[in-house]
């Protein structure tokens, strides 16, 4: 997998995985290779077999993972549960904090989403597109201020980047 090749990757994880079957490691990675193929069900159900291990270290990227697996799959609710459960199991979880504040923010559930992505600017101030989400966020909450603040710090940080140009788009429009 590390090689670029998902596919093959799978036939070698299967092969572990008929030597052991209980190998997390090997679910989580031939779990990873189907989400990179698009194989959502069958990327959900090898991180649905690590969760169900309460002896696996690796419950809450499982959980994590099947989470995007689930939003894939167009199945919002699902994903929100197994993100919360990523971050129940591991607060620390920093792909699942961000990925739960793009989740309440789809759902409309500004106050959450805004929340999250605070948190996860806590842990990572320079995360220009946390920033921007959270300024995009504020402002549909109507904070104006804020948003404009977060969009500044945006720009000022990546002048060239993608979500600079976003930035400054919305700037422009709400002046």
């Amino acid at each position: 997998m590390l090689g670029g090749d998902a596919k093959k990757s799978i036939d070698d994880f299967n092969v572990a995985l008929e030597l052991q079957p209980s190998m997390s490691e090997a679910h989580l990675n031939r779990g990873v290779a189907f989400l990179r193929l698009g194989d959502y069900m069958h990327a959900s159900r090898d991180f649905e077999t690590i969760w169900s291990d309460p002896k696996s270290s690796l419950r809450a990227r499982a959980a994590y993972h099947d989470a995007l697996a689930l939003d894939a799959l167009h199945r919002a609710a699902d994903a929100e549960t197994w993100i919360n459960r990523a971050l129940e199991t591991d607060p620390s979880l920093d792909d699942a904090l961000l990925f739960s504040a793009v989740l309440r923010e789809r759902r409309g559930d500004l106050d959450g989403a805004g929340k999250a992505y605070k948190s996860y600017l806590n842990r990572h101030p320079d995360s220009i597109i946390a920033m921007l989400r959270f300024a995009l966020t504020a402002q549909r909450a109507g904070f104006s201020e804020v948003a404009r603040k977060y969009l500044q710090q945006v720009v000022a940080a990546a002048p060239s980047s993608p979500e600079a140009e976003e930035a400054r788009k919305f700037l422009v429009m709400w002046e």
